[in-house]
């Protein structure tokens, strides 16, 4: 394995763990319970870090075989058990009816899609450019897995700690959701349709600055509400 792709599985790694415990704290704070027994949870975190540890130790103790293969798929069940969990805890509650809950459990996609490409890479399986996967593909895990998932869980904290707000709702909305997935699709198709690669990167880099900016219009109006409130709390003081 090339040392670019090392870099950025061990990156995907540690990311994959502060995900991972945000996710359980969220499931707490919604649903006022876990997301699942402490025991299931002790495991899940352990597989996780047992396979992140994998991945930064392989180069240095052999290679794929001996510590990174066995890595990557301890932290990926890991990855997907979560997963279930989390969609088990937000069906369960009704979440899916609103973006947020389908941005968290599709960004996940972008985690698992290069995973399934990877023993195709390995083997050699024609038509798969494993130079270009490697090359492209963290663009794709980056948008669709890191930006989605921001998208979902900072406006429900920014409305939690700064409108003070109980009720709060997962972030994100329709918009965000279909132009983020949809760019970071056309960012791996264009990895395989590489005549028109150019062209498809730059609908999908338009599709991915049109769900920031819904994104982040989102959380601006969360914060546009909390100075209004604190401006409201002070004025009785002033006077």
């Amino acid at each position: 394995m090339p040392k670019e792709a090392h870099i950025h599985a061990n990156s995907w790694g540690f990311a994959s763990l502060l995900f991972a415990g945000l996710i359980v704290d969220l499931a707490a704070d919604i649903t006022r319970s876990p997301l699942a027994g402490r025991r299931t949870v002790d495991v899940i975190f352990w597989c996780m870090i047992l396979g992140a540890l994998g991945l930064v130790v392989g180069p240095w103790l052999g290679g794929n075989l001996l510590a990174t293969v066995p890595g990557l798929v301890l932290h990926i069940a890991a990855t997907v058990a979560l997963l279930v969990l989390l969609v088990r805890m937000l069906r369960r509650h009704g979440g899916f009816v609103r973006a947020g809950a389908w941005h968290l459990a599709l960004s996940y996609v972008w985690i698992l899609l290069p995973v399934l490409v990877a023993p195709l890479i390995l083997l050699g399986v024609a038509g798969i450019p494993g130079a270009d996967v490697e090359a492209t593909a963290p663009q794709a895990l980056i948008y669709g897995w890191v930006l989605q998932f921001l998208f979902a869980v900072v406006p429900y904290f920014a409305a939690r700690w700064l409108l003070q707000a109980p009720d709060a709702r997962l972030g994100g909305n329709w918009l965000s959701l279909v132009t983020a997935n949809a760019g970071s699709a056309l960012i791996w198709v264009s990895i395989f349709l590489t005549g028109i690669r150019a062209e498809l990167q730059g609908v999908a880099y338009i599709l991915l600055a049109v769900s920031l900016v819904a994104a982040a219009w989102e959380a601006g109006t969360i914060t546009l509400a909390a100075l209004r409130n604190a401006e409201r709390a002070r004025r009785p003081a002033v006077a």
